[in-house]
């Protein structure tokens, strides 16, 4: 090996250790994201979570709605957002959500295939004279791998770490 070759895998090797060091790849998640919603997040106060019906097998391995929605209510509070209850949410006109959608996939015994998303959503008023609901997204983000339960609650905690991040917290 020569001398070049081996101060260009040394350069390398320290910018691959600053950009793990750094977190860099979730600042950038985090720049593209504000780039493509907007700095809306910083200004939520207040959020309802909602997290979507998760597989059967999952619940049996321990992996409960409530606690999800526990768990991601506890850490917007943390962070400064109120955390909404039904009813209070339900008087809101622009209802301000942060939903959790967990889907999985079996592939082995206690391992599964799954993706996770966080979005945070606001309900906009319609143009007089017009019917139903119309959504804006605030922020989304999501992740995939295969792992078993603490595998798939980990990447929630995960991907709410990079929510919290891009609200400035």
């Amino acid at each position: 090996m020569s001398l070049r070759s081996l101060f260009s895998f040394l350069i390398l090797l320290i910018l691959v250790f600053l950009i793990v060091k750094l977190d860099l790849l979730t600042r950038v998640k985090i720049g593209v994201t504000n780039m493509i919603y907007g700095n809306e997040m910083a200004e939520v106060k207040e959020l309802c979570v909602a997290v979507e019906p998760l597989l059967a097998d999952l619940e049996k391995e321990g992996l409960m709605r409530e606690t999800i929605r526990r768990e991601l209510s506890t850490a917007i509070e943390i962070a400064g957002v109120r955390s909404l209850a039904e009813e209070e949410w339900q008087k809101m006109p622009d209802r301000p959500t942060l939903n959790a959608m967990i889907t999985a996939t079996r592939v082995a015994d206690g391992r599964y295939q799954y993706s996770v998303m966080l979005e945070v959503i606001k309900r906009m008023p319609l143009e007089p004279g017009r019917y139903g609901t119309k959504h804006k997204t605030l922020w989304s983000s999501s992740g995939m791998g295969e792992g078993d339960v603490s595998d798939i609650r980990a990447r929630i905690g995960q991907e709410m770490g990079i929510l919290l991040k891009a609200r400035g917290n």
